[in-house]
């Protein structure tokens, strides 16, 4: 075998070679859109057994315990949580979540929230909004209200903390009228 022999066939397995890698790049190219947003929502700040305080120019307004608050950019999230405030009559009401996401002054309870009053008033929601400065909490899906002799079931509640307003749709139960 002659010399230019072996080097042409030195370029062509180095040619096929190439040929090869680059065909094997193209082909095991992984497809980023799986990948894309791994990673960029790290929280800021990462809590466990956590205990907040909320003030105002008046008091306390709210006391919160829970197991981990994630602080992100935007939101916050918590899990297992215990909060405790007075409402404008100066009851005292107790709320617990297994999750909780807040955005400013909006909470979000995408699993179920309890909420419960001194006073005997007690609400459940499978799930749903609440507005802290209004006061007001609009429920999704199936929710149930206790206070006294009052005790009713349905879909959707909506519940104003400072009237004591609720509705809903669906409703089935029991209401106790006062005297006029």
């Amino acid at each position: 075998m002659s010399l230019k022999n072996i080097s042409t066939s030195v370029y062509i397995f180095f040619f096929g070679l190439l040929i090869f890698s680059l065909a094997s790049i193209a082909f095991f190219k992984q497809d980023e859109s799986k990948t894309k947003g791994v990673g960029t929502n790290i929280p800021n700040v990462t809590i466990e057994n956590f205990d907040f305080y909320l003030l105002d120019l008046e008091n306390l307004a709210l006391i919160a315990n829970g197991k981990t608050l994630l602080r992100y950019s935007s939101y916050d999230e918590a899990y297992e949580l215990f909060a405790y405030q007075m409402d404008s009559l100066q009851r005292k009401g107790e709320m617990y979540a297994p999750f909780v996401k807040a955005q400013k002054d909006i909470y979000f309870f995408p699993q179920n929230i309890r909420y419960t009053r001194e006073d005997g008033l007690s609400l459940w929601s499978e799930k749903g909004v609440y507005d802290y400065h209004k006061r007001i909490f609009q429920g999704e899906g199936k929710f149930y209200y206790d206070e006294g002799g009052t005790d009713l079931h349905g879909l959707n509640v909506l519940y104003n903390q400072n009237t004591d307003f609720i509705s809903g749709i669906e409703l089935d139960g029991f209401i106790e009228l006062g005297d006029s």
